[in-house]
């Protein structure tokens, strides 16, 4: 068995005191490899960066050689049968939901973060003991063994554990079937505890009635209510994480159903990602980048899906749905990788660039596109009688409950056999998911199918809608519709002081700003519009929407 010992005893440094001890049996090498990522965001986060003091002792306090031997891998020569101690300090100073931070109120950690997997023992069981006494309020999503002690069967388990330790928490509990759920809030409550566990019990029961069962016998939401706008989460097996600020703006409806949004997403994660999971990550290799094409299952069917439930399960009415739907809609239809970039290449490539906006038009995003490609998959299951809903526990049943990594290649081809005309299905992933089809003219067929208009709005401005412009609050140029005149003549981050449009002669004229140089243009205007904007009207109810949301 391998121990972890985590201390923190001058919390205002943001330095957490971690200390290794490792029973060696024979002489030899041992390799201690940092993660380098997370699981839930697949980027390059380096860890490693955050270590600092590493020392290696034998249990006698014999000083022991090591080097790296990769950016974060340790490399040990275990000079003798015994134990090694290897102690270091890691710097806790980032909040978000996947991260480590700590101060006078709390120490939290991501195990991720900052344990080794010791490569010689990569199945051996690992305790965690914690030694905070000024933070008695402590939850670590592992099996309690002891006072302050916890253990893990293995790296993979303990790298998806979240460690809080406070001053002060407030815990409510609420249970579905045979499993216990805990929520745990860290910061100000401004909320009903009766109301908010009524609604998560009510969306978590009808996950559970489409899946069958909950794949662990306890879960931990972990809340962060911070006192700064803020807005993230990540899935893990036992539990989640989620950071959600300012706290105080809970008391509005308008932002508790962000908080219920974010929530029923991470939850649906517990099935998908957690343990429905593409081959290629299943074990996770924290060592390196490890790509996938599967973005739209493990993003974007989890984002229809996140709010599909709190619709399905009384949470949401549909004018509530619709509006956060609408959000989506509006997000994607500014966005026009689609041209180049399949949503298989951006999934690949999240390692390169997924988590910022990157060059223009480059790629899409696999939340938002990955989200409408599903809602346009489950309508066109709903038609022959199917559901995406029963496809995502077939592959419960088939992958996840057995802990069995899938294939994409098997998704599709599962996908396919759903429907009596399977050339449907094959179309729609050629066009797409592997393709580069504009989704929007099939968005509002499906909408229509389930008694909802998409209505395509212009608004009053010119730079928008009719130069094809988007510009930030300083009027500095964001992004430029490549089918507009202006993208001939302005550049991103061009900043615009002055413009008129001479409706007599059809003609922009313009003062604009481009690194300190001033610049008078002018050239043709057009019609557009550019960048409408979308909004969502339920119309009479139809069969599909019956089915759809029951």
């Amino acid at each position: 068995m391998l121990h972890y010992f985590i201390s923190c005893s001058k919390p205002t440094t943001q330095f957490v005191e971690i200390e290794l001890r490792i029973r060696c049996s024979t002489a030899g090498r041992i390799r201690l490899q940092l993660p380098a990522w997370r699981a839930g965001r697949y980027q390059l986060t380096n860890f490693a960066q955050n270590i600092r003091g590493f020392q290696v002792h034998t249990s006698d306090g014999e000083r022991v050689a090591f080097r790296k031997i990769t950016k974060d891998c340790w490399e040990l020569q275990v000079p003798y049968p015994g134990e090694l101690l290897v102690s270091y300090s890691y710097w806790a100073g980032k909040m978000d939901a996947g991260s480590a931070w700590t101060d006078d109120q709390q120490v939290y950690l991501n195990l991720v973060n900052c344990c080794f997997e010791v490569l010689e023992f990569q199945e051996e069981e690992i305790e965690i003991q914690v030694h905070l006494p000024d933070y008695p309020q402590q939850v670590l999503t592992l099996t309690e063994v002891g006072p302050c002690v916890w253990s893990a069967k293995n790296f993979q388990e303990l790298a998806d554990a979240t460690l809080l330790a406070a001053k002060e928490l407030i815990q409510w509990d609420y249970r579905v079937g045979t499993t216990t759920f805990h929520c745990c809030f860290h910061g100000e409550v401004h909320f009903n505890p009766e109301q908010i566990l009524d609604q998560f019990q009510a969306f978590t029961q009808r996950m559970m009635d489409d899946f069958g069962e909950f794949p662990e016998s306890s879960y931990t939401f972990i809340f962060q209510l911070l006192p700064f706008p803020h807005y993230h989460g990540v899935e893990h097996r036992k539990g989640t994480v989620i950071t959600f600020g300012p706290a105080a703006s809970l008391q509005d409806t308008s932002a508790m159903e962000e908080l219920l949004g974010i929530s029923c997403h991470e939850l649906y994660h517990a099935w998908n990602v957690c343990r429905i999971r593409p081959k290629e990550l299943l074990p996770y290799d924290f060592s390196k980048e490890t790509y996938t094409h599967a973005g739209w299952v493990l993003e974007g069917i989890t984002t229809h899906f996140g709010d599909l439930y709190l619709l399905k399960s009384g949470v949401y009415d549909l004018a509530t749905y619709l509006k956060h739907f609408e959000k989506i809609v509006n997000r994607e239809s500014t966005q026009l990788g689609w041209k180049n970039y399949s949503i298989l290449e951006s999934s690949f490539d999240l390692w390169l660039d997924g988590y910022v906006p990157g060059i223009p038009d480059r790629k899409v995003n696999i939340y938002s596109r990955g989200a409408l490609i599903s809602f346009c998959l489950d309508v066109l299951l709903l038609k022959e009688d199917r559901y995406l809903a029963l496809f995502m526990s077939q592959l419960w049943k088939t992958y996840g409950a057995p802990f069995q990594g899938y294939a994409l290649e098997e998704i599709e081809e599962l996908l396919i056999s759903q429907v009596g005309e399977s050339a449907k299905i094959r179309s729609f992933i050629d066009d797409y998911i592997g393709g580069k089809e504009d989704l929007f003219p099939l968005i509002q067929k499906c909408f229509l199918d389930v008694g909802i208009s998409l209505v395509e709005n212009v608004g009053p401005n010119p730079l928008l809608h009719r130069m094809g412009v988007i510009v930030d609050e300083l009027n500095e140029i964001q992004h430029i519709h490549p089918s507009s005149k202006a993208f001939n003549f302005l550049m991103r981050n061009d900043r615009i002081l002055n413009y008129l449009l001479e409706e007599e002669s059809s003609l922009w004229k313009l003062d604009i700003d481009r690194q300190g140089r001033t610049l008078q243009l002018c050239f043709e205007s057009e019609d557009g519009p550019f960048y409408p904007t979308f909004s969502l009207c339920p119309q009479t109810s139809t069969r599909l929407r019956e089915e759809w949301i029951k």
